[in-house]
């Protein structure tokens, strides 16, 4: 069997993973940067249970309020994701998209860990995340949040010096983006060739251009958009820094939409949530500023950027149509739900599974 795979993102590099573990051993990534270059701009917090619901009000004020005080950047969106952003407004999802969600979750987080495991070369942590409110009443909103949440998680409320307040999650974990793409790269070596080319046409009778495939799978992040599916950019920046940090845990400033991780050689510092498709990064150096309230920078080892591919309700796109598998979507937790996103489109390819309900809203036969 022979398999094209469009994206060497975390989401194609865990397609091509569990691929591989199935016996599959003639796979080409089509990757015009280098692997993960799309994906290692991101803090690494594996959080799937902070899945944040896009096709709401509460929402929208949240970004309005982030516009304000310079956390998000609102210059272009997708049209088609826009028409169905307000087509599903306040709409919610059937009781079974919940229960993938919180399946993928699951499974997500076990992976990691498993693979920690087996070798922990990438700076695995399983030391939960901390989540800081400077304002007392967002604190509070936050609290009954996560009572209402559909994913029930375990959360405690902590005191936190010059925060209103903390909340902090011990199920979740937390690894090093960089080197966990090195892992994972090593280990499917074997199997597949990567071609730094740019791909602008796929088809359903499983073509890359003019080259044929006996399946292919898209899982390009934000450019799926060439299968004419509502997808919106949000860009994020992520900074890799020496210094001393305040905290030894994973942290979250709420109010900045700011993630801090101190790993073992570098403290890694994200931040933006911008609707913007230029690669101008010149606003990543506002986070770097903010983020001094927890880490007294020395020195900035490099920046990365990464465009976080959101549907219109947040939830992940997983589907096929004859000889194409769509993987994509999940907006700012492609990393937390990584691994189940790569099972699903393996087990489309092989088809183990034929269709995944609300997952394949937009992408089905």
């Amino acid at each position: 069997m022979k398999v094209g795979i469009v994206g060497g993102g975390i989401v194609g590099l865990f397609t091509a993973y569990y691929l591989g573990k199935e016996g599959i051993k003639d796979i080409i990534i089509y990757e015009k940067g280098f692997l993960g270059a799309g994906s290692i701009h991101a803090a690494g917090l594996i959080e799937p249970y902070r899945f944040d619901k896009i096709n709401t009000l509460s929402m929208i004020k949240k970004m309005l309020k982030y516009k304000m005080n310079g956390s998000t950047d609102i210059k272009e969106v997708d049209k088609l994701w826009l028409i169905e952003l307000i087509k599903n407004l306040e709409k919610n999802p059937p009781k079974e998209a919940w229960d993938t969600m919180r399946e993928m979750a699951k499974f997500s987080l076990s992976e990691y860990k498993r693979m920690a495991e087996e070798k922990n070369d990438f700076d695995y942590h399983e030391d939960g995340l901390l989540e800081l409110y400077h304002n007392s009443k967002e604190f509070e909103n936050g609290i009954e949040d996560e009572k209402k949440s559909p994913f029930s998680p375990k959360f405690e409320v902590e005191e936190v010096k010059g925060f209103a307040g903390g909340i902090f999650f011990p199920e979740l974990s937390r690894i090093s983006t960089e080197k966990f793409v090195d892992r994972i790269s090593r280990e499917i070596t074997d199997n597949i060739k990567v071609r730094n080319e740019e791909v602008n046409k796929v088809s359903k009778e499983g073509y890359v251009g003019e080259e044929k495939y006996d399946l292919v799978i898209v899982a390009a992040g934000v450019w799926s958009r060439i299968l004419k599916i509502p997808l919106t950019a949000f860009k994020g920046y992520g900074y890799r820094v020496k210094g001393v940090s305040k905290l030894n845990r994973a942290a979250v400033i709420v109010d900045y939409g700011l993630a801090i991780s101190p790993l073992s050689d570098h403290i890694k510092i994200t931040g933006g949530f911008d609707a913007d498709f230029s690669i101008y990064s010149k606003r990543a150096e506002e986070f770097l500023k903010k983020a001094k309230e927890l880490v007294d920078i020395q020195y900035v080892n490099d920046l990365n950027m990464g465009f976080r591919p959101c549907s219109p309700d947040g939830f992940p796109i997983i589907g096929r149509r004859n000889n194409l598998v769509l993987v994509t979507g999940a907006c700012r937790l492609g990393w937390s739900y990584g691994p189940a996103m790569g099972r699903y489109a393996a087990d489309l390819a092989l088809d183990k599974v034929k269709d995944l309900g609300y997952i394949s809203r937009y992408f089905h036969e």
